[in-house]
């Protein structure tokens, strides 16, 4: 049967880290790709730009956007233009898109080139490639297998709702863990797409990562500690007492969180990219590092994004409109850890007691990092006390007391006097009765 030889051309303005946080992404060699038609079925094939080795290959995945899973294999070109036999992918849906995650993994390939895709589908059929990239070594276990794992501390901090493994119907691991030895580092990732608005949504793409992570990428299972979807809710991943496989050469002491979701604008024509945190994912990050970072001892000024570890052309996780974010959430991670959630709105709350003769405390709320002072007043307007005139980070429940006495340290006749707060953004006044 005669070959039609065809150009394809791709819609590549896709990032190629964007299809993925697990991969290395590769350039495609446009004069290589081609499509070869016959009576029933169209052969695309597409090859990457060479590149230079930076670690042994394990694998390799592309993303292509079909309505039916596509027959796909791959082959690696080595540095003397030999070959590997084309060897059978593994491919998962994205829940609620027609993309698909194919791979193969644990191949252990040393001086490869390039590498390319063989994509088999119906001649009538339509494919979007969205990218390709490399699968390099990321060791899920320490070098000492039998570590102990660090022993928990008694918190103060509450451990917010975590949807269980159970819960979401998580599969066993397919090869165990390796024990965490210790507690150093808190990661934060996006997802690069498997969005979910919801709880059924958020199970549907939990069991699709894992499936990628397990039968795809080669892992023993889904290497994430948490992930939290767009409505807030938070996933257990991987137990955080053991290694994750989310951060490659970090992730030994390495607790890693996905958001659901793509942050990283802009990704193509074709493939919205532009997610914003929402404030309950927000909430979520704040509440759930908290009470890691106190559970295990970690301070929150190491948070970092995935492309903190790498050089950034290997990836842009957890994506600009994530990682922009960190240095605020360090702060209300620490803020929280002290005082608490973030309150929805500023408040200074009547004095106890009042009357008063010898102290009253003062309680408000903040809802930004910002300086206000604290000031008593007389009924004629006069200042009197400067009780605080300083720096507050967000956090409920702030306590300053009174004792009835003025900037001289004397005591102040019996009558009504006023307590004002007062910042660039909230002033409020309370009336309060000393008793001498």
């Amino acid at each position: 049967m005669n070959k039609i030889f065809l150009t394809l051309i791709l819609s590549c303005t896709l990032r190629g880290d964007l299809f993925t946080d697990t991969a290395k992404p590769l350039d495609l060699n446009r004069s290589n790709t081609r499509v070869l038609l016959n009576s029933n079925t169209k052969t695309t094939l597409v090859e990457s730009l060479q590149y230079v080795e930076i670690d042994t290959v394990e694998g390799a995945m592309i993303v292509i956007v079909s309505e039916f899973e596509p027959m796909t294999k791959v082959r690696f070109i080595y540095g003397d233009s030999t070959k590997t036999p084309w060897i059978k992918c593994i491919g998962v849906n994205e829940p609620y898109t027609n993309r698909w995650h194919i791979g193969i993994s644990k191949l252990l390939l040393s001086n490869t080139k390039s590498v390319e895709f063989e994509i088999i589908t119906n001649k009538e059929s339509d494919i979007e490639i969205q990218g390709v990239g490399l699968f390099l070594k990321i060791p899920e276990k320490s070098n000492n297998i039998d570590a102990p794992t660090q022993t928990r501390r008694s918190t103060m901090v509450t451990k917010p709702l975590v949807v269980s493994r159970s819960e979401w119907g998580a599969r066993p691991p397919q090869s165990g863990y390796s024990n965490m030895p210790y507690y150093n580092k808190l990661t934060l990732h996006h997802s690069a797409g498997f969005s979910a608005e919801n709880l059924e949504e958020g199970i549907a793409q939990m069991q699709a990562i894992q499936i990628f992570h397990q039968d795809v990428r080669g892992w023993s299972d889904i290497g994430y500690h948490f992930v939290i979807d767009k409505a807030g809710n938070i996933y257990q991943g991987r137990p955080e007492t053991v290694m994750g496989a989310h951060t490659s050469g970090a992730n030994t002491g390495n607790i890693g969180t996905c958001v659901l979701g793509c942050y990283h604008p802009p990704a193509s024509d074709d493939y919205f990219c532009y997610d914003e945190l929402s404030n309950v994912s927000n909430e979520s990050i704040i509440k759930l590092f908290a009470w890691v970072s106190d559970t295990y001892n970690v301070q929150p000024n190491v948070l970092k994004g995935h492309r903190d570890y790498y050089d950034f052309a290997y990836t842009s996780c957890p994506g600009d409109n994530l990682w922009s974010l960190l240095p605020e959430i360090r702060v209300e991670i620490e803020s929280y850890k002290n005082f608490g959630p973030t309150p929805d709105q500023y408040q200074l709350y009547q004095n106890f007691p009042n009357p008063f003769n010898n102290i009253t405390e003062i309680r408000f709320d903040v809802i930004k990092q910002e300086k206000f002072e604290i000031a008593i007043y007389d009924i004629l307007g006069r200042k009197i006390k400067s009780i605080a005139n300083q720096n507050y980070s967000p956090g409920k429940d702030y306590r300053v007391f009174w004792d009835g006495k003025n900037n001289l340290n004397k005591v102040v006749s019996s009558g009504v006097y006023l307590c004002s707060i007062r910042s660039k953004n909230f002033k409020k006044a309370i009336r309060m009765v000393f008793l001498k």
